[in-house]
Formats: C-alpha cells, sequence, structure tokens
C-alpha cells in the first residue's frame, strides 16, 4: 500500500490485485492502482452530524502476472487513452512551432557607412535604439550638425553617434 502524504488520509492509492484466472495451464493474477479520495467540510460536521461528506474513487489497470511453466512474467498494460493524448499534445505543438516559424521576420535594414559618419539604413527599421543609461560615466557630447546633408535627407541616414549615445 502507498500513500501519498503521511498524515493526510484523505488521498489515498493502493496496489490491488484480482483473483488470479486459470486455464490451460497458465494462471494470470491482474494488477491495478486503486485511488480513493474523500472531502470532508471545514466545520467537520455534515448535514447528518458526521464529518465525512463525499468519497471519490477509480482504479487504472497496470499489468498482470502471467505464470506459466513455474516461471513469472510480468505484462503491462498499454494505457490507449494516454498514448492517444500524448501523441495529439506532440503533434499539437509541432504544428505551432512551424506555424510561428513560418511568420515573417522584422524588417532588416541595409547599413552603410556614408561620408563624414553618417549611416545609411535602407529597407527598414532602425533596430538598434539609442540608450537611455543613468550609470554612464562621461556623457557624449556630439555637436549636431548645422544642417543635415541633402542624401542624408534622402536615404533617411542619421548619425552614427546616435545610435550609440
Amino acid at each position: 500500500m502507498t500513500q501519498t502524504g503521511a498524515a493526510d488520509e484523505r488521498l489515498r492509492e493502493v496496489l490491488a490485485f484480482s483473483r488470479p484466472v486459470q486455464g490451460d495451464g497458465v494462471t494470470v493474477i491482474p494488477a491495478a492502482a486503486v485511488r480513493t479520495h474523500r472531502a470532508t467540510r471545514a466545520d467537520g460536521v455534515g448535514p447528518d452530524g458526521r464529518g465525512f461528506d463525499a468519497s471519490m474513487s477509480g482504479g487504472r489497470p497496470l499489468g498482470a502476472f502471467v505464470v506459466r511453466d513455474g516461471r513469472v512474467r510480468w505484462w503491462p498494460v498499454v494505457d490507449a487513452t494516454r498514448v492517444i493524448t500524448t501523441a495529439e499534445l506532440v503533434v499539437g505543438a509541432v504544428l505551432v512551432a512551424r506555424r510561428l516559424a513560418d511568420r515573417p521576420s522584422g524588417a532588416r535594414a541595409a547599413v552603410s557607412m556614408g561620408p563624414g559618419g553618417w549611416v545609411s539604413m535602407k529597407g527598414g527599421s532602425m533596430a538598434v535604439r539609442p540608450a537611455r543609461r543613468g550609470w554612464r560615466r562621461l556623457p557624449v557630447s556630439v555637436a549636431p550638425p548645422r544642417r543635415r546633408p541633402w542624401w542624408a535627407r534622402l536615404l533617411a541616414a542619421v548619425p552614427l553617434q546616435s545610435l550609440v549615445g
């Protein structure tokens, strides 16, 4: 007998054996796990004056011992419901992973360096964002250009210092 929790008598799981079945010189002894759960009220008193409210029990077959010619062999039971449920979960996870992998990724920009330290990013959004750290030792002071060159406006270029600082 196996108990789950020494102090908790409300939930119990017991290994149970059925009557042996004999035929053609073979003896089969079925084994099952029987679980019992008892629920009681918090105040300890039910409608009939007792503390017991409800009980649920159920079992699942584990396998059978087969005795033939003086030799004992264990034959486990294959739980078809558990196998099918596991297969459904695996197939579902694979389908979700494939769907997520097929999604388009974010836009990537072609970065090129222009004259004067300007960075040009064509075809995408800026992936590098300026750092907003309060623990910087020295603030980077970059004098902004007086006016953006025409090619910087055309290519949507930004100064390299603005990406770092």
